[in-house]
């Protein structure tokens, strides 16, 4: 069991924050593999996981938290900026929340782990021509409000696994030229609120499900491999993007998507 746990934190944290859909990997490796232990698949892991990821991102980001948090009450740096900015996170986070909640069980059926390596593989396309065409004209200073809110809007759609939270933002990001660093940067801010968001709801689930707590030890390690993975995984993006482009996780998408269709097919035919 331990090295199942550790697997799938490790799973979470890198395919969280990468744009290639933890959902989505997480319904496709476990159809494919088989798990079905209430350890794997029960909520309390999952809510261990998003605290995981969650602190992860706080971690990694805290020089921007502490500037957005100063700049919003008009201290710091890029007053202007830091506003901009935080007012398009929690806008388009509120905007996310309205319209997700009632969709909860809407988007449950699309859980399938084949439609998940098909939306692997369409949405790795548009990655790529979004990364290829989108042009390099703006940065996290130039970058109007609309455009912030349509980035985090845009959210909405990673509802259905197979799409990533981190992919479809910074595809759109690409598609209105935001240079990659500042795309990259400004979907781990958004991630935050969503991630804590989700992690809220599944807590709620828990408790109305009366589910049993299982092994804490467990729980605990995920929630710390989740978190030491996460980090590195963040900065280390962020470094990346810096000097490559987004080719590489497209690619990944694509490959990724087409094996794992062939064996789930192969599966059940």
């Amino acid at each position: 069991m331990w090295a199942e746990v550790i697997l799938m934190a490790v799973i979470q944290a890198l395919t969280e924050f990468l744009p290639v859909s933890s959902s989505g990997h997480v319904v496709i490796i476990s159809a494919i593999v088989g798990w079905t232990d209430p350890m794997l698949t029960g909520l309390n892991f999952s809510v261990a996981l998003h605290l995981g990821t969650g602190l992860a991102l706080l971690i990694a980001l805290w020089s921007d938290w502490m500037w957005l948090v100063r700049g919003s009450c008009g201290a710091g740096p890029d007053v202007v900026v830091a506003r901009r900015l935080s007012t398009a996170i929690i806008g388009s986070t509120l905007a996310i929340g309205v319209i997700a909640i009632p969709l909860r069980d809407w988007v449950s059926q699309f859980r399938d782990p084949i439609t998940a390596a098909w939306l692997l593989i369409v949405f790795g396309f548009l990655l790529a021509i979004a990364d290829r065409f989108g042009g390099m004209q703006h940065g996290l200073r130039s970058t109007t409000l609309p455009v912030w809110l349509l980035i985090g809007i845009s959210q909405i759609v990673a509802l259905v696994p197979g799409v990533s939270r981190a992919g479809i933002t910074m595809t759109v990001a690409r598609s209105f030229g935001v240079i990659r660093p500042a795309a990259a940067r400004f979907s781990f801010l958004l991630m935050a609120p969503a991630v804590a968001g989700a992690g809220v709801v599944q807590i709620f689930d828990v408790i109305q499900g009366n589910e049993p707590l299982g092994d804490v030890g467990l729980l605990l390690a995920g929630t710390l491999i989740a978190t030491v993975v996460g980090v590195l995984v963040v900065r280390g993006l962020l470094a990346f993007l810096h000097r490559y482009s987004l080719a590489v996780f497209a690619a990944y998408r694509v490959v990724a998507g087409v094996v794992a269709l062939s064996i789930l097919l192969a599966m059940r035919a």
